[in-house]
């Protein structure tokens, strides 16, 4: 789905309704963090709506996973403490839209953060030059 394409109550659903959550995540990641590479934290109210999306600018090519683990649980930290319990997660890149163990290798760093910090990671999405598409859990994605 495209940004164009979202119902008009869409800032009323939680992120991850399958119905809007291509189509937010579309309209969240830029162009640029697409081609130069973003980390996007989608930051949700109690109730799943967005609240506020954290861009992070990203080296497409490696992951760090320790400072990753560091300075997202950082921010996730001070984030719960202001009633923030839920994220969502988008990697912006370029290249194609298929998963690759980078992607996976960054979804399980922010998995650590969001365990430390007694934050959940409701979803996690690849958004490319070519699109939109859900990161499935690491139990799923051989399957994907």
């Amino acid at each position: 789905m495209r940004f164009e394409e979202l119902p008009r109550d869409w800032a009323q659903r939680p992120v991850t309704d399958p119905e809007v959550f291509e189509g937010v995540v579309d309209l969240i990641a830029t162009d640029r963090s697409r081609s130069e590479g973003a980390t996007w934290l989608l930051l949700c109210h109690p109730n799943g709506r967005l609240l506020q999306p954290i861009c992070v600018p990203d080296e497409p090519r490696r992951v760090d996973v320790g400072r990753v683990l560091e300075g997202v649980g950082r921010l996730l930290g001070e984030v719960s403490g202001q009633d923030v319990h839920d994220v969502v997660m988008v990697i912006a890149r370029p290249g194609r839209l298929t998963a690759t163990p980078r992607d996976h290798d960054l979804r399980a760093a922010f998995e650590g953060a969001c365990r430390v910090s007694g934050v959940t990671l409701r979803a996690v999405a690849i958004a490319a030059p070519s699109g939109v598409a859900v990161l499935p859990a690491e139990g799923d994605w051989a399957a994907a």
